[in-house]
């Protein structure tokens, strides 16, 4: 069953084969958000709170092929932007301030879109490499027409904010919509590599060596089971400046996270072509607290000073090895809108 009306209702997951030879019988489990607006700063945290209402949310399920036909009822949009990440590095604070203007819907790492850009096996051969990279093209389209529609009816600017995982594809993403404006927010990597070396996230996939390199395009390499969580770590953040430099082009704007202030922020959302309220109160509120917490009550302290004095000798030597050089290439290319 397809829901009434699109206004209102969202995908938030899409559970389908890894293969794609069979991803057009994956199931879509659809929310009603209502005009509910996704202020939490991931959609995740938006979803969460949906379930935990009294009532809760009414959700239902249907097959890929309705997502598809419920969403070619509404105009199909080009989004906004896009940002791009390499992780603890101030995206979701961007994607909290661009959130304070009435004029664009902000979706900050939404689970349908993450698992659409799983990269898939090279095993699989190239027709059903062709056809999957077409089926994803048309579902992502699918998804953000749904987003850019849900509150109003009535499409409007739409940003997508990509998992930092995500920016391995982000010449993928810039192939299907090449005129769509870029963010691309990046770190200093020995800060990054302090805070991801404590595990989680893209960490996480250590433990799951052939899955890593296949993610991150290393066939070349040895094993991530060999290597230490040093050198891994900035293996990783070497792939993501990469894989962002060989994607650059006049639409990105590159943003470091020294350079995150209520000024910056102004730029940022003017390359997007969206306006940010005038009188300043939004931005202070969203400078305030941490920006990953939906409450809103841990409030933020600089830690930049603090992650340099606790990297280690071997932090360090492997960032300065597979890093830092890309993460430099990319602060050549910061620019103000």
């Amino acid at each position: 069953m397809a829901p009434e009306s699109t206004k209102g209702w969202l995908p938030v997951e899409i559970g389908f084969d890894p293969q794609p030879g069979v991803v057009s019988e994956a199931l879509v489990r659809w929310m009603e958000f209502g005009s509910t607006p996704l202020a939490e700063p991931f959609f995740n945290h938006t979803v969460d709170r949906l379930r935990k209402a009294t009532p809760p949310a009414r959700e239902l399920d249907t097959d890929l092929e309705t997502m598809v036909r419920v969403s070619r009822r509404l105009p199909a949009i080009r989004p906004a932007g896009f940002i791009f990440h390499i992780s603890h590095c101030g995206s979701t604070l961007i994607a909290n301030a661009l959130k304070t203007s009435n004029h664009a819907l902000v979706v900050s790492e939404p689970r349908p879109v993450t698992h659409l850009l799983r990269p898939r096996s090279a095993a699989i051969g190239p027709y059903l490499t062709e056809r999957w990279n077409h089926t994803r093209q048309t579902l992502l389209n699918s998804l953000f027409s749904l987003f850019a529609h849900y509150r109003l009816g009535e499409p409007e600017p739409l940003v997508i904010k990509f998992t930092s995982i995500n920016i391995v594809g982000m010449r993928l993403i810039r192939s299907y919509w090449p005129e769509a404006p870029c963010v691309i927010v990046v770190r200093d990597p020995v800060e990054v590599m302090v805070s991801s070396l404590q595990g989680g996230g893209w960490m996480s996939f250590k433990g799951r060596p052939e899955q890593a390199r296949e993610m991150f395009g290393w066939a070349d390499s040895r094993s991530p089971a060999d290597m230490t969580d040093e050198e891994y770590g900035a293996r990783v953040l070497g792939t993501f400046c990469s894989s962002a430099m060989e994607a650059f082009d006049e639409k990105c704007m590159v943003v470091d996270y020294g350079e995150l202030t209520p000024d910056r922020m102004r730029d940022i959302a003017a390359f997007l072509g969206i306006e940010l309220p005038a009188d300043g109160k939004s931005l202070d509120q969203v400078f305030g607290p941490y920006a990953k917490d939906p409450k809103k009550r841990v409030r933020f302290k600089d830690d930049r000073e603090l992650k340099q004095r606790r990297a280690s000798v071997l932090i360090r030597s492997a960032a300065s090895h597979w890093a830092m050089e890309p993460y430099s290439e990319l602060r050549k290319r910061s620019r103000r809108a």
